[in-house]
């Protein structure tokens, strides 16, 4: 798939800017800022996006049927470009988080909407690269080293791009399944305001979480935060 390429020294957000410009965009589109002045994270929390130490970049796609599991196809096309382009080992905290040595080094935003009849999907991602000082209240965020900007950008989006030209080619659920380092952690999460333990297991075929309750019953997270327990 060919990605029509727009490039920002400094924007707001690249996924704000998809979502805001959709129908004037050349798409596919690949959207990439050197620096985010309020980049967008899941539920509403922010991104930390400084000049020059990161990769910040949104792909946008126009799609009536848009394949299943787009996020974790997103988080499985980032730990093979960072795995084919470097020696690091990076594992994936449920459901969009990329952690490299206890470290989260990416962030993933996918979100879908319409406009004037056309449906498209927008698939933001953030990498910290060379990133050494962080806000205090980041205390998990780590940076992956100095990986070459254009060859993760294009084997991330190639990557993509195929899973929406063929879906049926990729068992994602799979490459998500062995990248999940929180398999047989303890993890806490909130249904209806009220918090729960469980131990990680392992996802399903849809990449739901699967969880084993302190009452030792199992269940299936479909979506939602989780924090691990220390």
């Amino acid at each position: 798939m060919y990605f029509n390429r727009y490039h920002f020294n400094s924007i707001s957000s690249t996924s704000t800017y998809a979502s805001e410009n959709a129908e004037k965009l050349k798409t596919p589109a690949l959207i990439i800022a050197d620096e985010q002045t309020c980049g967008k994270g899941r539920t509403g929390k922010s991104f930390y996006s400084p000049a020059g130490s990161g990769l910040y970049f949104n792909l946008l796609i126009r799609s009536e049927d848009p394949p299943k599991n787009i996020t974790p196809a997103a988080a499985v096309s980032v730990c093979r470009a960072i795995e084919n382009l470097s020696d690091l080992k990076p594992g994936i905290k449920w459901v969009n988080d990329i952690f490299v040595g206890g470290k989260k080094v990416c962030g993933i935003l996918c979100e879908s909407f319409i406009r004037n009849s056309e449906r498209y999907v927008s698939v933001g991602i953030g990498i910290n690269l060379t990133t050494e000082v962080f806000p205090d209240e980041l205390t998990q965020a780590g940076s992956i080293g100095n990986i070459d900007r254009e060859k993760l950008i294009e084997e991330i989006s190639s990557y993509i791009g195929a899973y929406f030209e063929f879906p049926c080619r990729f068992d994602i659920a799979s490459e998500y399944d062995k990248r999940l380092f929180i398999k047989g952690m303890q993890i806490e999460y909130k249904i209806n305001n009220k918090n729960f333990s469980a131990e990680v297991i392992g996802i399903n075929e849809s990449c739901n979480l699967k969880i084993r309750n302190s009452n030792g019953t199992e269940s299936v997270l479909a979506s939602g935060e989780i924090s691990i327990i220390i």
